[in-house]
């Protein structure tokens, strides 16, 4: 067995598909009336990855891209205007396929040992899904 350094982690790719797969089953379930949360995020990342190869790593690092969406939406930017939509519910966030695909294609930068999206770089990222789907 390797040991894999924390920017090897880090460094660990995760397809747009997997992101959205997380997101579309917490959606389902609160249209269930279920109260999803960040540990039933997890519960769903560890159970879509047990027994597969690089398990661990591709669990840890799926959570922690959600993670930093979490923060950079906390941010309020602006630029998120175009893509988000505030829902009838009370903290609910309507949000565009485009975003969580930038959240599984951005890169993780790591400031004082915290890790968070490069608002630019992911805002680059979602504009450019944006056009490589026909839509803006």
């Amino acid at each position: 067995m390797t040991t894999k350094t924390w920017d090897d982690l880090y460094s660990t790719k995760v397809k747009p598909e997997e992101i959205l797969s997380v997101v579309t089953t917490m959606s389902r379930l609160h249209e269930e009336g279920k109260n999803p949360d960040f540990h039933t995020a997890m519960f769903l990342v560890t159970d879509r990855y047990k027994g597969k190869r690089n398990a661990v790593e591709k669990s840890f690092v799926i959570i922690e891209r959600l993670q930093c969406l979490g923060k950079l939406l906390k941010m309020k930017d602006e630029r998120l205007r175009g893509w988000t939509m505030e829902g009838i519910e009370e903290g609910c966030l309507l949000t565009n396929d485009v975003v969580f695909r930038a959240t599984a294609l951005c890169s993780l930068k790591k400031e004082d040992e915290r890790m968070h999206f490069d608002p630019d770089e992911f805002f680059d990222i979602v504009l450019r899904e944006s056009e490589s789907e026909g839509r803006a």
